[in-house]
């Protein structure tokens, strides 16, 4: 039977690569974001307008 220090340090492990994990992530991402290496982003640009909706009076 392991002892509670053994099972404290496993629970310590995994929530520290865990939080390693998402916080590379992140920054990785953040920085193919700065360098527009990301094809998958999303455009900031607005479509080009293709038509005008013209508003009804009601009366």
């Amino acid at each position: 039977m392991r002892s509670a220090t053994g099972r404290l340090w496993t629970v310590l492990k995994a929530t520290l690569g865990i939080g390693l994990l998402a916080a590379l992530s992140l920054y990785s991402a953040s920085v193919v974001d700065q360098r527009g290496l990301n094809p998958f982003a999303a455009a900031l640009a607005e479509p080009a307008t293709t038509g005008m909706v013209k508003a009804s009076l009601a009366r």
